[in-house]
């Protein structure tokens, strides 16, 4: 894998690996939540958790493993803690994670509408004499 993307607990992955059975390669897959990241540098590992027919799976994945073709982020998740191990004992809606606001620089911008500046928003207020409210140039 060229580049590892940026992700955190909370993050929706789709981490595909590679698997050989006898000398065909293929890639399986495995969607889940990143519930904890651990080590550091070359050691590096996150596990991911998913419920399948109605039982939790995790698994451990080393950073910079040969074995993973791939790492999907399908959504950025919003928490406040590191270790997400408190899912463990959560079902159904109780597991759900809120997903993380785009910011305004990430936020796409529609075509024709433009964002106002802080200089547009000064020139169209004039102060007026004191006890007076703002007026617009308009």
């Amino acid at each position: 894998m060229d580049k590892i993307p940026d992700i955190r607990p909370g993050d929706l992955v789709k981490v595909f690996t590679k698997i050989v059975e006898g000398d065909k390669e293929r890639l399986a897959p495995f969607q889940g939540v990143v519930i904890k990241i651990k080590g550091s540098d070359i050691s590096k590992t996150f596990t991911v958790r998913k419920v399948s027919a109605g039982i939790g799976i995790e698994r451990i994945f080393p950073f910079h493993s040969p074995m993973i073709a791939k790492i999907e982020v399908k959504k950025k998740g919003r928490v406040r803690r590191a270790k997400l191990t408190y899912l463990r004992q959560r079902k159904g809606k109780r597991m759900k994670i809120k997903e993380a606001g785009l910011s305004t620089e990430q936020r796409p911008e529609e075509p024709g509408e433009e964002i106002p500046t802080a200089e547009d928003a000064q020139e169209k207020t004039v102060e007026g004499a004191p006890g007076q409210d703002a007026v617009d140039k308009v």
